[in-house]
């Protein structure tokens, strides 16, 4: 049967006082008194069955039990030492500096990133959510998120996430939308965004042409982009097109809902974008993963729904 061990607390007593010989110095490397260090090294005295050291006038000295006590332990608590500083060695922290529209990143990549962080804990990732496209070339930022049709030539290029537009409605307000043509009557909402460059119809247009409708001549309430177009929804139960990060925590709470399974996806899309020199290391690909992860919640909302581009042709899987 194995013996039991003495209290850490104890061993470590001894072996402050073996190394000072002296039980006060041995309290005051500890923060004790030394009549606490004295009733330690007490106790491990009498489990072992012997004294540890020789008590004079005004000194101690270690007995032979001692001696061999303090040449083990002093080895043991070294190497605990170096091991707790080592654990608590400060990382050595990399900065990402990364651009992209504050909306996208808000809603959709910083919660992926954050998801993924137990990963990479030494990465820290710098915004610049400005509505400017930085210069990469340059090295002032290392990736970007971008809106774009197709990959531009001397970057590196990942596609990411293909937005959806939908109709999206209040609840008290889907409830007399029973056909496309419902929806007229609700009053539409219009966005004023181009979603593919040299498209000037409206994705409202293309949503009623891929249903069999004519495109809608008159707008309830006109907004600048779709994340007003959505809050104008809640707000005045009026029927705005959204969907994707813009819309899809309104959708999973039930504030808004899709009363029909189609949506329109434009050619343009959202991408990762670096110097090539950056595509192969290990920080690029992290921020890679996270964000494809983080794109697949968006994409389930659109698992029973047939997407179409903006000139009517459905898109493939």
């Amino acid at each position: 049967m194995s013996k039991r061990l003495p209290s850490l607390t104890s061993l470590r007593t001894f072996e402050a006082a073996a190394r000072n010989l002296s039980f006060a110095r041995a309290a005051d490397e500890l923060f004790v008194t030394p009549a606490a260090v004295g009733f330690q090294i007490k106790q491990l005295e009498e489990e072992l069955g012997g004294p540890l050291f020789i008590r004079k006038h005004r000194a101690i000295e270690l007995t032979d039990k001692g001696q061999v006590l303090q040449k083990s332990l002093g080895q043991v608590f070294e190497t605990i030492q170096a091991a707790w500083d080592e654990a608590h060695e400060p990382l050595q922290e990399t900065v990402l500096k990364v651009s992209g529209p504050a909306r996208a990143v808000h809603s959709w990549v910083m919660p992926a990133l954050s998801a993924a962080k137990s990963q990479r804990p030494d990465l820290r990732v710098s915004w610049d959510l400005s509505k400017q496209n930085r210069d990469i070339a340059s090295g002032k930022i290392d990736m970007a998120i971008r809106w774009a049709l197709e990959p531009e030539a001397d970057l590196h290029w990942e596609p990411l996430l293909r937005t959806w537009f939908t109709p999206i409605v209040r609840p008290d307000v889907a409830r007399f939308v029973r056909r496309p043509a419902d929806l007229l009557k609700q009053g539409l909402i219009d966005v004023e965004f181009a979603t593919d460059p040299g498209n000037k119809q409206s994705t409202w247009a293309t949503w009623f042409r891929v249903n069999g409708l004519d495109a809608p001549t008159d707008y309830a309430v006109t907004c600048a982009d779709t994340a007003s177009a959505v809050d104008s929804a809640i707000a005045t139960g009026h029927v705005a097109i959204g969907g994707s990060f813009l819309a899809s925590e309104h959708l999973r709470s039930g504030a808004l809902v899709a009363p029909f399974k189609t949506a329109i996806a434009p050619f343009s899309r959202f991408w990762l974008v670096c110097r090539k020199d950056l595509a192969s290391t290990p920080e690029h690909q992290w921020f890679l993963d996270a964000a494809w992860e983080g794109s697949a919640a968006f994409d389930e909302l659109t698992k029973d729904m047939e997407l179409f581009h903006p000139d009517g042709s459905l898109v493939a899987n």
